[in-house]
């Protein structure tokens, strides 16, 4: 039986998103004690690389990092920082050949550079788009904290390996912010909120485009440094997402029996993640439905299908209740 990442399981390194938000905090100024009070992290631990960190330790940190710099750039700064980072991990994602590559080493270990969050992909005539959902629950604030972070290194990571100013779109499911000026500072003016979904798309054809950085020898080198133990490979939440997306019919019994649990383990399994069966289910057929109808432009009828409902006004109910909206109001 395949391990799972937990909250609380000890498997990052300082290396990566660690090291970034310690220097950056440093360098506005914020003593090293108060940036680690609370989260169980000491400063001797970041400078030992055999020391392991939980999910729960990363996200208290990130939550102390963000109260203490009071500013509203502090998230996008440090996506740019983490881009930065001189870790091997980090090196071969920018030194791949083309930005496509790029993206297939960052989905090998994305749980160790990314591991918040994960994504759904797909490609469709001349686009490509990347669905993100969180790993482990999180209050919305602190989500979409997170989500700053993580697209401005997406952004910084594709107009470094990119041989021209790339042009993305960016959807976001909160409102507007008061702070619209930092995204479009650095994320450019695709920028939407309040969307039914969290998504980055752009055109495909930057997949193949040549990374003017590229060392092949210097990438091999830092993908061999890079490898993760086979038990680090999916955090519990991405699998039990995946397990729903991929069976139309799955239900929590069949999916504590495929983790081989009973159902009631399995649902405070799941609680401990701060996510239930259910919201996680509403969330697979949510984008699911939304690609399908706003990208492929297929009928209600199909996708209800596609979701395993075979009565279009218990599909037309459901998708309101998922996103707010009717399928005929969704906007493309």
């Amino acid at each position: 039986m395949q391990q799972y990442i937990s909250l609380d399981d000890k498997y990052l390194n300082a290396e990566g998103i660690i090291t970034a938000l310690v220097e950056l905090a440093q360098g506005r100024g914020i003593p090293l004690h108060k940036l680690l009070r609370g989260t169980g992290i000491f400063e001797q631990d970041l400078y030992n690389l055999s020391q392991r960190f939980s999910l729960s330790q990363l996200l208290a940190l990130i939550s102390q990092f963000k109260t203490l710099m009071k500013s509203n750039d502090s998230g996008f700064l440090l996506g740019h920082q983490l881009v930065n980072d001189v870790s091997p991990a980090m090196q071969s994602v920018r030194l791949s050949p083309t930005f496509g590559a790029s993206l297939n080493q960052l989905q090998k270990i994305r749980v160790m550079l990314a591991p918040l969050f994960f994504s759904r992909r797909h490609i469709f005539q001349d686009d490509f788009y990347l669905y993100l959902q969180p790993s482990i629950g999180m209050d919305e604030s602190l989500k979409n904290y997170c989500l700053e972070i993580y697209s401005a290194a997406f952004m910084s990571l594709l107009k470094k390996v990119s041989n021209h100013y790339p042009q993305s779109y960016f959807d976001f499911t909160c409102k507007r912010p008061r702070h619209i000026q930092e995204y479009e500072q650095h994320l450019g003016l695709r920028v939407r909120f309040e969307q039914p979904y969290t998504r980055w798309h752009f055109d495909k054809q930057l997949l193949k485009g040549p990374n003017p950085e590229s060392s092949p020898l210097r990438w091999q080198q830092c993908i061999a440094q890079s490898q993760l133990p086979k038990a680090v490979r999916l955090s519990f939440v991405e699998a039990v997402c995946q397990r729903i997306y991929c069976d139309k019919n799955n239900c929590l019994v069949n999916s504590a029996e495929y983790f081989a649990m009973s159902p009631a383990t399995f649902k405070r399994k799941l609680k401990q993640h701060g996510v239930s069966f259910s919201q996680l289910q509403d969330e697979q057929n949510k984008l699911k439905a939304l690609h399908l109808l706003s990208v492929r432009q297929q009928g209600n009828e199909h996708v209800a299908a596609r979701l395993a409902f075979y009565d279009i006004p218990n599909f037309r109910r459901a998708f309101k209740r998922w996103t707010g909206i009717t399928p005929s109001q969704l906007k493309i």
